[in-house]
């Protein structure tokens, strides 16, 4: 057979067949959906749960530059996935769509074609009745969406505790204390010009490209990342944190010196932005950003972290133990905004927020 479908045609069969090839309880909004900077989406469709499912559909192997146009489609698009299909995507492709919470599908193109064969020059009508009847060959799609194991995308940060409420440098009681306690604060401790050299002491000065430490400023900027291996195996290796989504929540935690571990408590929450890629000569790492405007901060009546996260294998022991962050699920999050937004103690402008970050889930 002679694979010389257009990607028209394509179109043509995820749209009367997007129940079987897709998923269930899709409702079709439009074709060749024009969204307000020109650019066209091949389907829209709206989910059972009310959000937006833009479609794009290739019939080659799927390129970088095509990640950087479905990014785009989530952008545009409000309360919406992104789901991109190819007969191939590369390892590399699938894994940066992980991260910025894209979905995906290989289809066999060979199988497309012949389920083309069975609608063309037949009625619209006509072809909703085969859909209905149809049962989907198992060599159509390599692996179904509801097959995928998915993170939801959201992060809980774990940030050394400060007496600058994140935007400056430890107070030399404090640091002294972290010197001693904290694997960082440990290593740069013995650095020629560390946290308590004067050069530091403006926190106005301070940012993500003038700063001793991602804690200081971890309220100040929002910003953190996911830290690097220190060890004999991976020394100074960064850590990657590849479940991360960019649109999705960070979470900020600590807890202040000397309280034990179920007195973690939230100082910041935030929907995640951008990405940002670093080399630090060898290797690469990210910089997980969040929108300032639109973030909570909580100086006062902070929420306990606890209260919400519980440990999978074993939700009665309250320990963070190793690494700097925790993949949080939707829900996880929804219950602590929803919280904040029916708790009394928080005022109008907070709630607001937090409505808005609700939104965005």
């Amino acid at each position: 057979m002679i694979l010389n479908l257009s990607e028209r045609q394509i179109e043509d069969v995820f749209e009367i067949f997007h129940e079987q090839l897709l998923e269930g309880g899709l409702e079709l909004i439009s074709r060749q959906h024009i969204l307000e900077n020109r650019l066209r989406i091949d389907l829209l469709f709206k989910d059972k749960n009310g959000k937006n499912v833009a479609v794009e559909l290739k019939k080659d192997a799927i390129s970088r530059e095509d990640v950087g146009q479905a990014m785009q489609y989530a952008g545009l698009i409000k309360n919406s996935r992104v789901i991109l299909a190819a007969p191939i995507i590369a390892t590399s492709i699938k894994n940066a769509f992980d991260h910025y919470g894209i979905e995906y599908l290989e289809f066999d193109l060979s199988e497309i074609q012949k389920l083309y064969e069975q609608i063309k020059d037949k009625t619209r009508e006509q072809n909703i009745t085969i859909a209905k009847e149809f049962k989907l060959p198992q060599n159509v799609i390599k692996e179904p969406l509801s097959s995928k194991s998915k993170k939801d995308g959201n992060i809980a940060f774990k940030v050394t505790y400060t007496d600058s409420n994140w935007s400056g440098v430890c107070s030399p009681n404090v640091a002294s204390y972290n010197f001693r306690h904290r694997t960082w604060c440990g290593i740069q401790a013995d650095f020629d010009i560390n946290c308590q050299d004067i050069e530091y002491s403006n926190s106005n000065e301070l940012s993500t490209d003038f700063m001793p430490c991602h804690d200081c400023i971890a309220q100040k900027e929002l910003v953190f990342y996911a830290g690097h291996y220190h060890g004999e195996k991976h020394d100074n290796e960064p850590i990657q944190c590849l479940g991360a989504k960019v649109g999705k929540i960070g979470v900020f935690t600590s807890r202040e010196i000397g309280e034990p571990e179920n007195e973690r408590f939230i100082f910041a929450i935030g929907q995640m932005n951008y990405f940002e890629p670093v080399n630090d000569g060898n290797n690469d790492y990210e910089l997980f950003h969040c929108d300032k405007k639109t973030a909570l901060i909580f100086n006062t009546n902070r929420p306990k972290y606890w209260k919400y996260y519980s440990n999978a294998n074993n939700p009665e022991r309250i320990a963070w133990n190793t690494g700097l962050f925790r993949y949080l699920e939707d829900d996880l999050v929804v219950n602590l905004l929803r919280d904040i937004i029916e708790t009394n103690r928080y005022p109008n402008k907070v709630k607001e927020k937090a409505k808005f970050l609700l939104n965005q889930i």
